[in-house]
């Protein structure tokens, strides 16, 4: 799937949101998932402006599953300006194996605790 939204990026760069990421264990890897959180709890992550498709939010929706809802947030652009943007939250409450991810940055944490993401191919390849 991320080779899919990859195709249809116009336009990326760095941003924050208000909310707090976990990294949950699936596998072999960690995902991260995020919560709702106070207006001082940021995530770290990537605005990208996509081209869809008619259909192609559903696919989505259905690629994310009812683990998650898909809300507008107003997210901070390394610009500084603020935009609208959807995400998914995760609707789960945390489970035991949901780690906290401090600073809301995954890759940084995955690179500080060297853990691996999560990954749908065999072997990492």
């Amino acid at each position: 799937m991320g080779n899919w939204v990859a195709e249809r990026v116009d336009h990326a760069q760095p941003a924050t949101a208000p909310g707090r990421l976990v990294a949950v264990r699936s596998g072999d890897g960690w995902y991260p998932a995020m919560l709702p959180g106070h207006a001082v709890q940021r995530c770290r992550g990537t605005l990208a402006k996509l081209t869809l498709s008619p259909g192609d939010l559903t696919l989505l929706d259905r690629y994310e599953g009812s683990e998650y809802r898909r809300v507008a947030l107003r997210v901070r652009g390394e610009d500084g300006r603020l935009a609208c943007a959807m995400t998914y939250l995760w609707r789960t409450t945390k489970e035991p194996s949901a780690l906290a991810v401090p600073g809301g940055d995954f890759l940084g944490w995955l690179a500080r605790t060297r853990r691996r993401a999560f990954t749908t191919l065999r072997n990492g390849a």
